[in-house]
């Protein structure tokens, strides 16, 4: 028996702004999505265990870090939901709980990404590629097909040019402030 809970609902509108309740499943969001048939659940389905407060369920899917946010989802809802703010936010909540998919390497990607532009003011590509390659050593061969012809191309630079890191530290801790008092409006205190 399922035991409905209205907090990961509340948890999700507060931090995305949209009322999960507003889906009626019709799947249009499913049926449009590149990435649905790759995991156990769709965007149909997350939806529907947002309503019912089934987090657990949601995190151990891997659903949520394969969504691409292509905004497929989004603009074929008759609702009107911002289903990719929703993936967006469960991602949120998942990092906070630290639940993170082990099938998700994405994931750990954007985290690079993220530290990245936090560091240096930008991304530094040539950083990303050996954060990987010692996070994930089987990569290392991708690395080696792919890396040269992207410099060569002109995609990665090897040199480090720094961003404006005063205006990024400025920009995480505003991230982090309106964070924390939409959990707080949520009612969870920070602590989702």
């Amino acid at each position: 028996m399922t035991t409905v809970s209205a907090t990961l609902e509340r948890l999700v509108k507060a931090g995305s702004g949209v009322n999960a309740n507003k889906c009626y499943q019709c799947k249009r969001c499913t049926a449009g999505c590149p990435v649905a048939g790759y995991a156990g659940m769709h965007p149909a389905q997350i939806m529907r265990a947002v309503q019912l407060g089934q987090l657990d369920m949601i995190l151990d899917d891997r659903f949520i870090w394969l969504c691409t946010g292509c905004q497929t989802c989004t603009t074929r809802c008759p609702q009107e939901i911002d289903v990719a703010a929703v993936m967006d936010e469960l991602k949120i909540l998942a990092r906070r709980k630290g639940r993170v998919h082990p099938g998700a390497p994405s994931a750990a990607m954007l985290k690079l990404n993220y530290d990245s532009f936090v560091r240096w003011g930008r991304m530094w590509e040539v950083e990303l590629i050996a954060r990987d390659a010692l996070k994930r050593p089987s990569g290392v061969t991708e690395w080696l097909a792919l890396g040269p012809k992207m410099l060569l191309k002109g995609k990665i630079n090897p040199t480090l040019k720094r961003g404006d890191t005063l205006a990024m530290e400025r920009m995480v801790k505003t991230a982090e402030s309106i964070t924390k008092a939409r959990a707080n409006r949520a009612g969870d205190g920070g602590a989702a």
